[in-house]
C-alpha cells in the first residue's frame, strides 16, 4: 500500500491575522468588541470564546467553498488553512473567494500562493488531510511577507498558470503584479485578488472587459474596503498595534484610487479605520458607492 501521493500542484496557505494575540490575551477588548460576535450565541464575554466564534465562522466559509469546488482540497488547522489541487485555476478562484468571503463576514486574513511539488498522505483522513513539499513550504513563507490582507505569490506562479491554462491566464494576468514591500524595499509578486473579488470560473477578460463589468468590480472592491473601515466585527483587530497596521494597510490598497488594473476613477481613497463602526454606516456608504461610481 502506498503511503504518499507525489504530484505537482498549486497550494494556497491562508492565516487569520491577529489570532495569536487574541488567544494569548494580548488584546484588551470592551463589551462592544465582544457583543457583535457573541451575543447571538448567548456566551460570556471572553477572548477564548471570541476566538472560538471566529474559528466557527471561518470553518463555515471554508465548508461553503469546499462544497462548490470538488477538485480542490481544503484543510483547516485552527486559525489557518491549506488549499491545494493539481488544477491551478481552481486554487486561484478558491483563494480569491476565501479572502472575499472572509472580509465580507468580518474575518481578516492574509495568504500565500505557490506551485510545485506536493506530497499528500493516503492515510485515513478522519483527522483531516495534510500535505508537505516545496510548494507548501513556499506558500507558508509567502504568507508572512506583507502587511494586510494580500496574497503574495512565487515569482514563477503566473508562468505556471499560463503553461497549464493559457485561456484563463490571459483573462486574469493583470491581477499578477510586482509589489514593493515598504519594510525592506524588496520587490515581491502579488495576486491582487481584491480587484476581482468573488471570482467565478467565467470571469471576463480583465484588461478588455466592458465598462459595466469594471464598475461592478470596483464597487465590490470598495465595499470590502468599507467593511474593514466600518464593520463592528473588525473592532477587535483595531485594538492591537499590529492589527491596526494590518487594517490601515488593507484599507489603503483595497480602496486604491490610482487604479492601474481597471482604470476606473473614484473618490473613495480611504486610508484609515473609523472608531464609530456600525452596520448603518456601512449601508450609508455602500449607497454612496453605488450612486457615485459611474
Amino acid at each position: 500500500m502506498k503511503f504518499l501521493k507525489r504530484t505537482n500542484g498549486a497550494v494556497f496557505f491562508v492565516d487569520i491575522l491577529g489570532f495569536g494575540a487574541l488567544t494569548q490575551n494580548q488584546v484588551n477588548l470592551d463589551n462592544k468588541d465582544f457583543s457583535i460576535w457573541l451575543d447571538k450565541y448567548h456566551q460570556n464575554y471572553d477572548n477564548q470564546v471570541l476566538a472560538a466564534s471566529i474559528l466557527a465562522e471561518f470553518r463555515e466559509i471554508l465548508n461553503k467553498i469546499d462544497r462548490k469546488y470538488k477538485n480542490v482540497v481544503i484543510s483547516q488547522l485552527s486559525d489557518c488553512a491549506f488549499v491545494w489541487s493539481e488544477n491551478i485555476k481552481e486554487v486561484i478562484i478558491v483563494a480569491n473567494n476565501i479572502m472575499s468571503e472572509c472580509i465580507n463576514n468580518g474575518i481578516f486574513c492574509r495568504g500565500g500562493l505557490s506551485y510545485g511539488e506536493i506530497l499528500e498522505t493516503y492515510q485515513n483522513h478522519k483527522l483531516g488531510r495534510f500535505i508537505v513539499g516545496n510548494a507548501v513550504t513556499e506558500a507558508v513563507k509567502l504568507e508572512g511577507i506583507a502587511k494586510g490582507c494580500r496574497i503574495m505569490i512565487s515569482q514563477e506562479f503566473p508562468h505556471n498558470l499560463f503553461e497549464q491554462d493559457k485561456e484563463f491566464s490571459n483573462r486574469i494576468f493583470p491581477l499578477f503584479q510586482p509589489f514593493i514591500n515598504p519594510l525592506d524595499y524588496l520587490t515581491y509578486d502579488e495576486f491582487k485578488w481584491y480587484f476581482a473579488p468573488f471570482m467565478t470560473e467565467n470571469i471576463n477578460e480583465i484588461i478588455n472587459c466592458d465598462k459595466k463589468s469594471k464598475i461592478k468590480l470596483t464597487r465590490q472592491r470598495l465595499k470590502l474596503a468599507n467593511k474593514l473601515r466600518l464593520d463592528p466585527k473588525f473592532s477587535w483587530n483595531a485594538k492591537s498595534s499590529q492589527g491596526l497596521v494590518h487594517l490601515r494597510a488593507s484599507i489603503n490598497f483595497i480602496a486604491e484610487s490610482k487604479d492601474s488594473v481597471l482604470k476606473i476613477q473614484h473618490e473613495f481613497g480611504w486610508e484609515d479605520v473609523c472608531e464609530a463602526r456600525s452596520y448603518e454606516s456601512i449601508k450609508k456608504v455602500e449607497k454612496m458607492i453605488n450612486q457615485e461610481i459611474r
